[in-house]
């Protein structure tokens, strides 16, 4: 009985590594994702759970829109000066 379960651990662990791949298929949650959720008037809390990410994850992609959004306004954007005649 042991040879029997020593041979076919080998075929077991082949069959979990290529079984992992195409049960981890689900859709990948991208900062934008999380960034529409908390724009739509949810919870930090609320999003982690909807979207199954970690609150931490939900912190850092809103700090991040906080951080460009400033980066981009501080820039100014005026009209060219006219050319001295």
């Amino acid at each position: 009985m042991k040879r029997i379960a020593r041979a076919s651990l080998p075929l077991l662990a082949a069959a979990l590594l290529v079984s992992g791949p195409a049960l981890a298929t689900g859709k990948k949650v991208t900062c934008h994702d999380i960034r529409a959720e908390l724009a739509a008037g949810k919870t930090s809390a609320e999003v982690a759970k909807e979207l199954k990410v970690s609150k931490k994850t939900v912190a850092s992609c809103s700090q991040k829109k906080v951080a460009s959004t400033k980066s981009h306004s501080s820039h100014s954007h005026t009209a060219p000066a006219a050319p001295a005649q």
